[in-house]
């Protein structure tokens, strides 16, 4: 789902500009946003993992990886 993709662009953008937190999405047209803190950010990407290794999207699991080794 689009929300994976949203997560591992929003947690490859923080460890860049080393932030501690990303906004995941907006809660429809609230200005509420869905906040996803840094302790958080392994077990989510651990979750996406095996979501893409289900689809087989090789190329999203070794960015993955690549993240989850940075942290």
């Amino acid at each position: 789902p689009q929300v994976y993709r949203s997560l591992v662009e929003g947690i490859s953008e923080a460890i860049k500009n080393k932030k501690n937190k990303i906004k995941l999405c907006e809660v429809k047209n609230s200005n509420t946003y869905i906040i996803v803190e840094k302790q958080e950010w392994k077990g989510s990407l651990d979750s996406a993992l095996q979501f893409y290794i289900n689809e087989e999207e090789y190329e999203q699991c070794s960015k993955i990886k690549n993240l989850i080794n940075k942290l």
